[in-house]
C-alpha cells in the first residue's frame, strides 16, 4: 500500500472489486460446505462398514476401524478446514469493505470541508 491519497472513484472501484470478491467467496463456501458434508458422510459410512466387518471386542473393532479409515477421516477434516478458511477470507473481505466505506466517508467529509462537495 502507498501513502498516496485515493480518490473517491478509486475507493468506489475498490469497494466494487471487494463486493465481487465477497460474492465469489460466498459461492465458494457453499461448494466447500457441500463437499465437507459429503466427505464427512462418506467417512461415517466407511467407518461403520469397517467396524461391522472387523473382529474382536467392541473396543478392538473401534480401534481397527479408526486405523483402516484414516484417509477418509483426514479428507473429511481437511474439507471442514477448507470451509473454515473460506469463512476467515469472507470475514477479512467484510472488514476491508468496512474500512473502504469509512475511507469513502472520510474523503466525502474532507471534500465537503474543502468546498468540493457540491452542496456549498
Amino acid at each position: 500500500m502507498t501513502d498516496r491519497t485515493l480518490t473517491p472513484s478509486e475507493v468506489a472501484a475498490q469497494l466494487a472489486r471487494l463486493a465481487r470478491e465477497l460474492d465469489d467467496l460466498v459461492a465458494a463456501i457453499d461448494d466447500a460446505e457441500k463437499r465437507a458434508v459429503h466427505a464427512r458422510e462418506d467417512y461415517t459410512m466407511v467407518y461403520a462398514k469397517a467396524f461391522l466387518t472387523e473382529e474382536g471386542s467392541v473396543e478392538a473393532r473401534k480401534h481397527k476401524a479408526t486405523v483402516s479409515t484414516h484417509d477418509p477421516r483426514l479428507g473429511a477434516e481437511l474439507a471442514e478446514q477448507t470451509v473454515k478458511g473460506i469463512r476467515r477470507q469472507i470475514d477479512s473481505v467484510r472488514i476491508r469493505i468496512d474500512v473502504g466505506r469509512s475511507l469513502g466517508a472520510a474523503l466525502r467529509a474532507e471534500a465537503g470541508l474543502a468546498g468540493f462537495g457540491g452542496g456549498s
